[in-house]
């Protein structure tokens, strides 16, 4: 029976770490160069170009808002949160900045690796859910064109309204557009004809 995933490589990877010098820092590095990810460091804030690098993992002991650059419900790329602390107020911290995965302190030599997959992964999955969230949303707010066409199409068809839907869904499929996107044009159309005929 084949996988249904890959074993995931970070070689070539970038990971910006946002944690002040300390052994546990070096430990993720060790880790993190073992598995060919080009690495920087910062501390006590991230510089604008770590918005650029694959990962982010920082420090939720220590850590605030004012070290990231960008704002608190911008999650641009998968973070790891490095935590010593079950403190409920530093955990909630966490995952409202945007930690999708945990290594705890003090770091061993093993740990990095799975918390890489784990954020990556659940990182994939929320960007896709928001794509799906909003492409539903937009489908959503083109509803009452849609309906404005299949009226426009019962009155150029002297049909009912199941009926007007089909052609209208024969008219998405053949043009490989959307419903929404077909409606569009339609009324667009209706609205360009009506005008040359108040001008006439």
């Amino acid at each position: 029976m084949s996988n249904l995933f890959r074993t995931p490589s970070f070689r070539g990877r970038s990971a910006s770490i946002l944690h002040k010098p300390h052994a546990d820092r070096d430990a993720v590095c060790r880790q993190l160069d073992r598995l060919g990810v080009e690495i920087s460091t910062a501390w006590p804030e991230l510089p604008a170009e770590a918005e650029q690098a694959d990962l982010l993992i920082f420090d939720a002991d220590a850590g605030h808002d004012a070290q990231f650059p960008w704002p608190v419900d911008a999650h641009p790329m998968p973070m790891i949160a490095l935590m010593g602390t079950e403190a409920p107020g530093r955990v909630e911290w966490a995952i409202r900045r945007g930690a999708i995965a945990h290594l705890n302190k003090p770091v061993t030599s093993s740990g990095v690796y799975g918390a890489l997959v784990v954020a990556q992964r659940t990182f994939a999955m929320r960007r896709a859910s928001e794509e799906r969230i909003a492409t539903l949303e937009a489908r959503l707010a083109c509803r009452p064109q849609v309906a404005e066409a299949i009226l426009l199409l019962m009155q150029h068809q002297d049909g009912d309204a199941e009926t007007a839907y089909r052609l209208l869904q024969d008219m998405a499929m053949k043009s490989r557009q959307t419903i929404e996107a077909v409606a569009g044009d339609l009324i667009e159309r209706a609205g360009g004809q009506n005008d040359g005929r108040r001008e006439a």
